[in-house]
């Protein structure tokens, strides 16, 4: 058995680099605006949020700020989730914390239009004198990467522009790691244009196991993406050496919650099966299906065929692109989950239960296959491979 993991190699980030990242960034020039809205991830993504904002109040004994989670179109997190995204960091009792609702349309103002459709934001965004976005990068399944504009949107967005852009992931050219010729990274690109604020200064984060900051990259949010991007690429992508006739995608907290989450690690390794192979993500989802609107769709809609009819539609509903994407990979290879749900749920939406990696093995050998291929991949929510 082969296995892979993220490359968590030390790149020497400490506090006087990053005093040094902020201070050519120009965020002294920043803060003398005034208090900023700074714009943070939810619990979903394993940002390291709380180490940021420490070591920022180090750096700057004097900073204070209002703080909005970015939510998307996840729900608003509980108290925990709350303390999990500020970690060590203590949110000052003067600081006003805000949940973005991207159905509150009356929360949000008009920011500009493309292709004849509105684009609405947090209006929150444009009451303050600067806007800190915190961000990490790590490879996305139809973004081609998390991090970056995903601040803003759909991070702060309203649902029906996620809706728009989110139905661009049905087509193929929609992969991890990949943002040229990404229909919806383009998208992305093309909205973010459309945001015109006062100032914006940028942090993206590249981290390792257990969010330990690797390097930051501070600035604008085109330019610290991009240098994000390319680090990201060296620590959560990889070139298999062959393909596999089985591949054990491992997924890890905070990815490993739920169903929703899943197919992260199933469209992250896919790549690296062989023709007729199988894929197992392998899964806790100890909260359930999470978000379930491309569950209650896949409820609506009995078979593959109106599956991926209903993703050549001219304006497909939320939620088809997770499962047109499942039906369309089960054509080539054998797509299965291992979790602590209900095998009549996974079935539901496309997946093949798995009973165990044991189980799966012998299935192969069974079909006359005595040397199997398998290759492990731990932390298979982040670590992506190469198809490129």
């Amino acid at each position: 058995m082969t296995e892979r993991e993220p490359e968590d190699r030390d790149r020497g980030w400490n506090q006087g680099k990053f005093l040094r990242a902020l201070s050519s960034a120009g965020f002294d020039k920043f803060l003398s605006r005034g208090k900023p809205l700074v714009v943070v991830n939810d619990a979903f993504r394993p940002t390291p949020t709380g180490e940021a904002l420490s070591q920022i109040k180090k750096l700057y004994p004097d900073f204070k700020a209002d703080f909005i989670v970015a939510c998307g179109n996840h729900p608003r997190p509980e108290k925990e989730e709350i303390d999990e995204i500020f970690g060590e960091y203590q949110l000052p009792s003067d600081s006003r914390l805000y949940f973005h609702d991207s159905r509150d349309i009356e929360s949000m103002v008009a920011a500009g239009e493309l292709d004849g459709l509105p684009l609405y934001l947090n209006r929150r965004l444009f009451e303050y004198p600067g806007v800190l976005t915190i961000g990490s990068v790590e490879p996305h399944y139809f973004a081609g990467f998390t991090g970056g504009r995903k601040s803003l949107v759909p991070g702060l967005s309203d649902i029906e522009s996620n809706r728009r852009n989110h139905a661009l992931a049905v087509s193929e050219d929609a992969q991890p790691l990949r943002l040229k010729h990404n229909p919806v990274a383009e998208d992305l690109d093309k909205l973010l244009n459309l945001v015109k604020l006062s100032a914006v200064f940028s942090i993206q984060i590249v981290h390792g196991r257990n969010r330990r900051i690797l390097d930051c990259f501070c600035g604008d949010l085109e330019s610290s993406f991009k240098e994000a991007v390319d680090l990201s690429k060296q620590v959560y992508s990889f070139q298999p050496e062959k393909q596999y006739d089985l591949v054990i995608a491992e997924m890890r907290y905070p990815l490993d919650r739920n169903l929703y989450q899943l197919q992260k690690a199933i469209e992250n390794c896919a790549a690296a099966v062989r023709d007729g192979g199988t894929i197992v993500a392998v899964s806790k989802c100890h909260e359930g299906i999470g978000n379930d609107e491309f569950y209650q769709l896949a409820r609506r809609l009995k078979n593959e065929e109106m599956v991926l009819a209903h993703a050549e539609m001219e304006n497909p509903p939320m939620g088809i692109h997770k499962l047109s994407r499942i039906v369309r990979m089960a054509r080539r290879i054998s797509v299965k989950a291992l979790t602590g749900l209900k095998h009549e749920i996974l079935e539901r939406v496309f997946l093949e239960p798995a009973i165990s990696i044991d189980a799966e093995i012998q299935k192969l050998k069974r079909a006359d296959k005595q040397e199997i291929d398998i290759l492990l991949v731990r932390d298979a929510g982040l670590l992506a491979v190469k198809s490129d």
